[in-house]
């Protein structure tokens, strides 16, 4: 026969207590990571919804982003290609193979600017080049329109970042063609030409050897959700453990008892 264990004390009240705030502060963190889950795809939605917005016209004038971040924009003007940028190491889905390459980036002067000092410019993205192998520096052949054009895109908030292990945002990388991240601000200052707090995503097809299937908006729900299953097993992981321990410690403690 094994004696009679009061159920109290089954549970050790220092490991009880240090399970139970553990598996309360990891369903907490699962549930915020669930709330950021959904404050990600209600924001990309509303990115899409402004996506298929009415074009907005871009002029000279000084405009807030945030009134145009992530609509159609129509401008008119020239490029600046003299101050022409590659982003390096820009990789790009071609027919399923990520391929390494360069996205190209030119100042647009917009029309009605009057002056050396009413000039305005839009930093256009205008697509993605293939990286040659054998040479990183050669550039596949593109083509520029010369002259007044008019250009079509999205607005966003910067070009695309990558990783790197220099300065912030191309710091160290000013008067270089090629480099691997931009800063508007710090662009501005370098080319003398103010620039919109913006860059545009060209989206029209000029038939100039650059490619555009610009990717979908992705602001990271799948790993918000990730995070959260990982927060909820851990509390599920320590629900477990406590069950384990408190039937090991009742077997422990109700162990044969003495014959009468």
């Amino acid at each position: 026969m094994t004696a009679r264990v009061p159920l109290r004390q089954w549970f050790a009240p220092v490991p009880m207590l240090a399970g139970v705030l553990l598996i309360v502060l990891t369903c907490a963190l699962g549930r915020w990571q669930l709330s950021r889950a959904h404050e990600r795809i209600d924001k990309q939605a509303r990115i899409e919804a402004l996506q298929n917005a009415p074009v907005q016209r871009i002029t000279a004038q000084p405009v807030a982003a945030d009134a145009v971040l992530y609509r159609p924009v129509l401008l008119r003007g020239t490029f600046d290609m003299a101050h022409t940028v590659l982003l390096d190491n820009r990789p790009h889905m071609t027919n399923g193979v990520s391929r390494a390459g360069f996205e190209v980036l030119i100042p647009f002067v917009l029309e009605g600017a009057g002056g050396p000092e009413g000039r305005s410019a839009v930093l256009v993205n205008r697509g993605w080049l293939p990286r040659d192998p054998a040479d990183r520096t050669r550039i596949a052949p593109y083509t520029t329109p010369a002259g007044e054009v008019q250009v079509e895109g999205i607005a966003v908030p910067h070009a695309s970042r990558v990783f790197s292990l220099g300065q912030k945002d191309g710091a160290d990388e000013v008067g270089q063609r090629l480099r691997q991240n931009i800063d508007l601000d710090a662009f501005s200052r370098e080319i003398g030409l103010p620039l919109q707090p913006f860059v545009v995503e060209q989206q029209s097809d000029a038939q100039d050897g650059l490619a555009r299937d610009w990717p979908r908006a992705d602001l990271g729900a799948d790993r918000n959700y990730g995070y959260a299953f990982q927060w909820f097993a851990m509390a599920a992981a320590v629900l477990t453990l406590m069950v384990v321990y408190s039937v090991r410690r009742y077997r422990r403690l109700a162990g044969p008892s003495e014959p009468v």
